[in-house]
């Protein structure tokens, strides 16, 4: 096992990181048909993202995988002007605690690997929660950018049941999407002796 990132690996790594970003930005834009998809989008990442998670962790068992990807996200969207304080808080904590479930599981074992995927997951989480932790402004934003009608359809769906179930509804799609991952990358990660 690689004990320090080299050139050929940061670049597939970052390459990884780009098909992430794709994956959050289309699920992002759904959100503009229904405030249910933009509730709900960390769930939709969790289920679509496992695949490049879960072949980029085995490929590069190193420290730093999580935070790379997020990094690159993070980047690409405070250039384009999308990236908020509170999306900047998730993507950080979730990368963290993503490269700690990996290291403390030794980076070859795929429940190691989907469990901090779970945790991974969350990056995205600081666009929906600003519902809840900024009710007015987020509400008042939908108005101006969407329509008052789907302001409203925010605001009447924005309880703390439904974040409790977007939570939950993250963790189970997140290892669906991990298992997902596993199933279709089972053949690379036994040769990379992930197990």
């Amino acid at each position: 096992m690689e004990t320090k990132w080299t050139g050929k690996g940061l670049g597939i790594t970052v390459g990884f990181s780009l098909i992430y970003f794709v994956i959050t930005m289309l699920v992002m834009m759904s959100g503009s048909f229904t405030p249910l998809t933009w509730i709900f989008m960390t769930a939709l990442i969790g289920l679509l993202a496992g695949v490049p998670y879960m072949y980029i962790t085995a490929r590069e068992q190193i420290f730093g995988v999580s935070i790379i990807m997020n990094l690159i996200v993070g980047l690409i969207y405070f250039i384009a002007g999308e990236l908020s304080n509170l999306v900047i808080v998730t993507l950080i904590a979730s990368a963290i605690l993503a490269e700690i479930i990996r290291k403390l599981s030794g980076y070859k074992s795929l429940k190691g690997n989907l469990c901090s995927y779970i945790l991974f997951a969350f990056g995205m989480s600081g666009s929906p929660i600003y519902i809840w932790a900024f009710r007015d402004y987020t509400i008042q934003k939908a108005a101006e950018e969407m329509s008052a009608e789907y302001a409203a359809s925010m605001d009447a769906m924005a309880t703390p049941f439904m974040l409790a179930v977007m939570i939950v509804a993250t963790i189970i799609l997140a290892i669906i999407g991990g298992l997902i991952g596993e199933a279709i990358l089972k053949k690379k990660l036994s040769i990379v002796g992930v197990k």
